[in-house]
């Protein structure tokens, strides 16, 4: 007997897909991930344009990463121009970044993927019978738009942020300020770490390769090489192409990408894995509290990774502020020459590596881009891990099996709409 299970419009994550499972005499026969949003051609639409619109366009992308696109694009644009920007600069960036960190991972964690863990449909029952959780995803979500707008002038799509460095900084008053509420946010995210390290969490192994930024002085979401963990190479982000292969699928509205033959898994659970050295003292201890000793190839372990990054990020979002209110300086933008070059940029978004690249001309006009988002590299390696984790819970009563499967997919926190940018 033969059937075929299909999840339309997947609960609980960004963008739109669908799920569908071939089952034939008990056994999987067939299972994929179709991206059903069409594509939007962004990288066409910034072609033609002026290299200081790109950021503003390409934020735009996604809600919730927007800073990262920005950023992204901005360091693109300045290896393309050859600009290089100061040490505050780069700070308040990483502020940035971060901000984008605590909204994701706080929204991600207890808004999509808790009521997993506790047989619901949604937080909405949750919110009734145990509010003191929800108020804690949402102050520590409401602290990572506040950070946004604090440095890049709004909670999404931010406007500060320019090739150089930034067109206004937060006074003085305002970072001792959020350095004192960082205070709370480390004991909401230490918080966080103790429950999502408490979930049963099914046991399996990814087949595939994972990737992330490695920077051997700080945690690389901002700077490093791209590196891998099974195969142990780095490579600059320069050669970001001759390193990922992107493909077309029939059955999907997105590309599929590989490293080496290999498909591969970006975001926090390669990030920990390769980083795991670099993690402030808080976020080691919780990792460790965790009983998770890297390198874990579990997938669904990447929720609790995302819940130590979230410790991570509020602890070196506060040295970081400590860092800019006892060095002073300025990160306001210094003359630069526009002259005709190409060059790419990446940082780790909260669901994984991002990678832009641009050619611009003499008048400052770019005349290509390239972008590749952290989903955009998920999607085939969380399509083999269906096929692999599928046939080990077919067994059960066909919602709870389809529940196991949707469960996997959120895993990857993936964002189906930055998947067809």
């Amino acid at each position: 007997m033969s059937t075929t299970l299909t999840v339309e419009h997947v609960a609980r994550i960004e963008g739109h897909g669908t799920i569908t499972v071939g089952v034939s005499d008990g056994k999987v026969r067939a299972i994929g991930m179709d991206v059903v949003e069409p594509a939007r051609f962004f990288e066409s639409m910034v072609a033609g344009r002026r290299i200081d619109e790109v950021p503003l366009v390409t934020s735009r992308i996604c809600g919730i990463c927007s800073p990262n696109h920005a950023i992204t694009a901005i360091k693109a644009l300045e290896a393309a121009l050859g600009v290089e920007v100061n040490e505050r600069t780069v700070l308040l960036r990483k502020l940035l970044v971060y901000g984008s960190y605590l909204q994701n991972h706080a929204t991600h964690l207890y808004l999509f993927a808790a009521p997993d863990y506790v047989n619901l449909p949604s937080v909405f029952p949750l919110a009734e019978t145990h509010p003191d959780i929800v108020e804690r995803a949402l102050r520590i979500k409401k602290f990572g738009n506040e950070l946004t707008t604090l440095v890049g002038g709004r909670p999404v799509h931010p406007v500060t942020a320019v090739i150089g460095g930034f067109t206004s900084e937060p006074s003085e008053a305002r970072l001792e300020a959020f350095a004192i509420a960082l205070g709370d946010i480390i004991e909401d995210a230490v918080a966080t770490a103790e429950l999502f390290a408490a979930f049963t969490e099914y046991e399996y192994e990814t087949a595939g390769e994972m990737l992330a930024l490695r920077d051997d002085t700080d945690y690389g979401i901002y700077d490093g090489d791209i590196a891998s963990l099974d195969a142990g190479w780095r490579r600059p982000v320069s050669e970001y192409r001759s390193v990922i292969e992107e493909t077309v699928v029939g059955h999907s509205n997105a590309k599929h990408s590989t490293v080496g033959g290999r498909t591969f898994m970006v975001g926090a659970l390669p990030r920990v894995n390769l980083s795991a050295d670099l993690l402030m003292p808080r976020a080691r201890a919780a990792l460790d509290a965790a009983g998770l000793t890297p390198p874990s190839r579990n997938t669904f372990m990447n929720n609790v990774c995302q819940a130590i990054e979230l410790v991570d990020a509020a602890e070196r979002c506060r040295d970081y502020i400590e860092r800019l209110l006892r060095e002073g300086g300025s990160a306001q933008v210094a003359p630069f020459a526009v002259a005709g070059g190409a060059g790419a940029g990446a940082t780790e978004a909260p669901r994984g590596t991002l990678y832009h690249s641009y050619e611009v001309d003499g008048d400052g006009i770019v005349r290509a881009a390239d972008i590749i988002t952290p989903t955009a590299q998920n999607l085939a390696n969380l399509e083999a891990d269906m096929r692999r984790f599928a046939p080990t819970v077919v067994d059960l009563p066909q919602p709870e099996f389809l529940a196991a499967i949707e469960r996997l997919v959120r895993a990857y926190d993936p964002c189906l709409s930055c998947s067809v940018h």
